[in-house]
């Protein structure tokens, strides 16, 4: 990932998107060694789900209007992806419990969330807007999913 700054257009803040669920793809899919056979069962699916957000993304990206990707915007972002995603690796207990991948997960979907409301509440282009709205609702709507398998998989 090259990062964000305070100065980007829409179209680079959707490739650090897609690059974040690709890393926490790969992330989810290392880490299935380091659980219960439950416990990597789970991950696969969260893998499997951050591979789909990163191809929405891209899909999205590949018929998005060229006037809202080029749109710069300046905005002060709220954390660092790369700073965000080597902590979050680095926290991990050596043996990952079901809880401790959920946790894992939740953290991850909660800064998206977070970045995609700052985008959203900031942004003053309506076009634009509409694009951070719309990816915001998605991750929400993935975040209630994450609560629901959780919940599942705890209830085997």
């Amino acid at each position: 990932m090259t990062g964000l700054t305070s100065f980007e257009n829409a179209a680079h803040v959707m490739e650090e998107l897609i690059a974040i669920h690709d890393h926490l793809a790969e992330l989810y899919q290392r880490l299935q060694e380091s659980t219960s056979p439950l416990g990597a069962m789970f991950l696969e699916q969260l893998s499997s789900r951050e591979k789909k957000q990163s191809d929405t993304l891209e899909r999205y990206e590949d018929s998005a209007p060229v006037k809202v990707l080029k749109t710069w915007i300046q905005i002060p972002f709220p954390g660092d992806p790369d700073k965000f995603l080597a902590a979050l690796e680095r926290d991990l207990p050596e043996q990952l419990s079901t809880n401790d991948i959920y946790e894992l997960a939740n953290k991850a979907d909660e800064f998206i969330i977070r970045l995609l409301e700052h985008l959203h509440e900031r942004c003053e282009t309506a076009d634009v807007k509409k694009l951070f709205e719309n990816l915001l609702a998605g991750e929400k709507i993935e975040q209630i999913a994450l609560s629901k398998a959780y919940n599942s998989l705890r209830e085997m």
